[in-house]
């Protein structure tokens, strides 16, 4: 019997090294921040998630949502649009839905692709990854949105910082 238990565990652990196992409860924190961000997103009229950005302070890296609040509520902002899209979306029109895609492990975090679907024009969509780390108390945040690879939140609002 003893014999029988082992080479089940054997064939058992066999079986089971050459797959990829997530890690789930990552993945869902990850997750569970961008589903807090776009289901308050999504209850905000025609881009007046400017003024209640405050809301969702705590789903950001510290860092980054210094640089964004400093960006948006700029004088320099305030005469012309230095933001001249929605950051959230990546897009000149409001999202009135969104779908997160697999997340994926990477060495200092998770990667989510985003898909949103625009009010703007039928059908559109537009796609974006948020970069989500761990903070100092172990929660996800949102580090960075990447619109593709030569453009990014982060980048983006430590050029106009810079000017």
């Amino acid at each position: 019997m003893k014999r029988i238990v082992e080479c089940s565990l054997l064939v058992a652990g066999v079986l089971f090294a050459g797959v990829p196992i997530q890690a789930e409860s990552g993945n869902s924190g990850a997750t569970a921040v961008l589903k807090q961000l776009y289901n308050w997103y999504l209850r905000q009229p025609n881009h007046e998630w400017t003024r209640h950005i405050a809301q969702v302070k705590p789903l950001f890296d510290p860092h980054l949502y210094t640089m964004f609040v400093t960006v948006l509520h700029s004088e320099a902002n305030k005469r012309e649009a230095i933001i001249d899209f929605d950051p959230l979306v990546n897009a000149q029109w409001d999202a009135v839905s969104y779908a997160l895609g697999a997340p994926q492990m990477k060495h200092n975090g998770v990667n989510v692709p985003v898909t949103l679907k625009l009010s703007g024009r039928g059908t559109t969509r537009t796609n974006l990854t948020a970069v989500l780390r761990k903070n100092s108390a172990g929660h996800y945040v949102i580090y960075n949105l990447v619109y593709d690879p030569k453009f990014n939140l982060r980048d983006f609002l430590s050029q106009q910082l810079k000017k």
